[in-house]
């Protein structure tokens, strides 16, 4: 199942291609009541997700976890943060770098490891079959821009699913039992079911909470269609489907 396209596939369902090709098919047979029933499901797709409103249901229901306390730092014996997208050939670095997604979590992985003294393992492939690895980028900035210790590098993976069975192959390696997982909190769910889906269940740092303060806003702006709301939507559509793939393998 690894070598099927999910990331292809789910950017056929997902907003905005998803509403966008259900709608060209209503197009399609706009001479036939289903087609022009098609076309108007479509459009009410897209409307309903590109909501503010809708954003912070989908959120508020991935974000379960809590922020790391103290006690649970003491149990930990290293820091897993895992990649998120890279930078592709940044000219004013000169090379592949972390996409901003990536680097708020090697930002907190790094607070981490300060206050905890912990090492860090890195864990990221090729998703985009491009450059380097997510990892040695992130080994590469955690070094020389935040001074913190490496343990090891899992360069290997290209989904979450990969990212656990190879960490958890290597904490055997490193006879490691215990570490403090750091992504962000949408993402957190999907990436502890495919920890304990390989025998880890480690302690959750997760940060970038969406939408904590949404029911504060207005509610005329949480029911006007933005570029944002719909590409968080998306994110967080594609943490549901992710969690379901998972479950099915």
């Amino acid at each position: 199942m690894d070598g099927i396209n999910t990331q292809f596939i789910s950017m056929l369902i997902l907003p905005p291609a998803g509403p966008i090709l259900l709608g060209l098919l209503g197009l399609l047979f706009w001479s036939r009541k289903f087609g022009r029933k098609l076309l108007i499901t479509a459009f009410l797709l897209q409307v309903i997700l590109s909501l503010p409103i809708t954003a912070g249901w989908i959120f508020t229901n991935l974000q379960y976890q809590t922020p790391l306390t103290l006690q649970q730092q003491q149990t930990a014996e290293a820091i897993v943060v895992l990649g998120s997208g890279r930078y592709n050939n940044a000219p004013e670095y000169g090379s592949d770098t972390a996409s901003l997604r990536m680097l708020s979590r090697l930002r907190y992985a790094a607070k981490l490891a300060r206050e905890t003294g912990l090492p860090i393992i890195p864990s990221g492939g090729h998703p985009d079959g491009m450059g380097e690895s997510e990892a040695e980028i992130a080994e590469r900035i955690l070094q020389q821009e935040y001074g913190v210790p490496i343990l090891k590098i899992e360069k290997l993976s290209n989904n979450t699913w990969e990212n656990a069975r190879n960490v958890a192959q290597l904490m055997k390696t490193l006879k490691i039992e215990q570490v403090i997982l750091v992504t962000d909190a949408a993402h957190m769910p999907r990436a502890l079911y495919s920890f304990e889906q390989h025998g880890v269940t480690p302690i959750p740092g997760p940060i970038n909470f969406e939408y904590q303060n949404e029911s504060k806003r207005p509610f005329y702006e949480r029911i006007i269609p933005s570029r944002t709301a719909a590409n968080n939507i998306s994110l967080g559509l594609h943490e549901y489907l992710g969690l379901l793939w998972y479950s099915l393998k």
